[in-house]
């Protein structure tokens, strides 16, 4: 008797406990599954992000032609970027991170010879005028792309972008994510010089 409560009491805990392990697949295992989808999609969103980049330095700029935000005498085209270094910012007013693009943009506008201009992404007339209110304007134009259509055209993903725009209107730098005198020093001075736009001075000399 006490052999056979024995080996019932062994099927009965095991049984118990192929109970609590097929619980924790069914609890946990789509959370992992998916957490990896997630990891396989970030990875390749960021390869997808590395490659478009790549391929857009060197290209022309696309042909547009945007209207003005709101408050501003002129809007943005294509042709703006000829026959000099420009740089242009895609923008919202609601982009966080656009506004830590802010203040060096607005050093740069202020200081230096070097064109800034901004492309307005899919943003409110009145919430953009009150931020560059609020923020100052470090553009010589900036175009309302209202539907973001042509942020498209530029392969743009998300906010802020930079571009640099050689004499020729081609592509010559493109940077995601907010943008400071470090970065600009490193990866933008060399370009804006081997372009024959500026000399070594681009920059003050508090930011080197």
């Amino acid at each position: 008797m006490g052999s056979h409560h024995s080996i019932h009491l062994h099927h009965h805990v095991s049984k118990q406990a192929d109970t609590k392990h097929k619980k924790y697949v069914e609890t946990y295992l789509p959370a992992l599954i998916i957490l990896a989808l997630i990891v396989v999609l970030f990875g390749s969103y960021n390869f997808l992000n590395t490659k478009e980049i790549n391929t857009t330095i060197g290209t022309n700029t696309p042909e547009f032609s945007l209207p003005p935000v709101e408050g501003e005498l002129s809007g943005l085209n294509s042709g703006d970027f000829k026959g000099q270094v420009s740089l242009i910012s895609v923008f919202a007013s609601w982009c966080e991170q656009c506004q830590e693009n802010h203040t060096f943009l607005l050093e740069l506008s202020q200081q230096q010879r070097l064109p800034v201009y901004g492309l307005n992404y899919k943003d409110s007339p009145k919430d953009v005028r009150l931020w560059l209110d609020q923020h100052g304007n470090p553009f010589k134009k900036i175009g309302a792309d209202i539907n973001g259509d042509i942020a498209a055209n530029w392969g743009v993903y998300g906010l802020p972008e930079i571009f640099v725009i050689n004499p020729n209107g081609q592509v010559i730098y493109r940077h995601m994510g907010s943008i400071n005198a470090e970065r600009f020093n490193r990866d933008i001075l060399p370009l804006i010089t081997k372009n024959g736009r500026q000399d070594e001075h681009i920059y003050p000399p508090e930011y080197k």
